[in-house]
């Protein structure tokens, strides 16, 4: 119990440190914001999308809204991906074929990886990382937003939207070698979020011409307006 304390802590701090680091690196610009989905799970995005455009959201947990409005607001041509059971469970309930979903993970490659419970089941939340000590895993395919896009036959990707406890790091820094650029990116830096592992992300993403525009808590937008 004081190891699980102990992590929770580490991982709450690390949190903080990097919001407060990220609130430092808003670029000022002049673009017009607008916000989707309900409650936490909503998220801002540019107003200017348009319609007919591909957006990815990697990871649904148990809302979709984030997602389902982009389609039925902007007329994007939605994708969701996410292997985990509650959220297979929530997407049949819900979706009604609003957008399409996919029951695999995104990652920096394509293989069948486990999914480590939460140090509390009933949560229904699963990391790649084995934060929790968890002996409760599933395991799921993962893939590269590469291998996705060719499986999906995208050439390109207006928004992407990663919520993946934790492998955020991993699946843009594969996409940014893939030399894979939305126009959009936005990240929940959580999960966990250590200072050095957040500055390289986002040093990476500026440096392939990305800005930071918006930021709420730990979720970020990033804009590239050069393919």
């Amino acid at each position: 119990m004081f190891l699980m304390t102990l992590g929770r802590v580490w991982r709450r701090t690390n949190r903080l440190i990097s919001r407060a680091w990220l609130s430092t690196q808003v670029e000022p610009n002049d673009y017009r914001f607008e916000r989707f989905g309900k409650g936490h799970n909503a998220w801002w995005t540019l107003a200017d999308i348009q319609a007919g455009k591909v957006a990815y959201c990697g990871g649904v947990g148990r809302d979709a809204t984030f997602d389902f409005e982009l389609a039925e607001r902007k007329g994007m041509d939605v994708h969701a991906f996410d292997p985990t059971p509650s959220s297979i469970e929530y997407m049949e309930a819900e979706n009604q074929g609003r957008i399409r979903f996919h029951p695999w993970g995104m990652l920096d490659r394509d293989h069948v990886i486990r999914f480590y419970s939460s140090h509390n089941p009933a949560d229904k939340i699963w990391f790649v990382e084995n934060l929790h000590a968890s002996d409760i895993f599933i395991e799921a395919h993962v893939f590269t937003v590469a291998t996705i896009m060719e499986k999906l036959g995208h050439e390109q990707i207006e928004l992407l939207k990663i919520d993946i406890e934790g492998s955020w790091g991993q699946v843009l820094g594969r996409m940014l070698v893939d030399r894979i650029f939305p126009r959009i990116v936005c990240v929940e830096f959580d999960s966990p979020a250590p200072l050095p592992r957040v500055r390289k992300t986002v040093k990476a993403l500026k440096n392939a011409g990305y800005v930071l525009a918006q930021r709420e808590k730990e979720n970020c937008v990033f804009v590239r307006e050069t393919r």
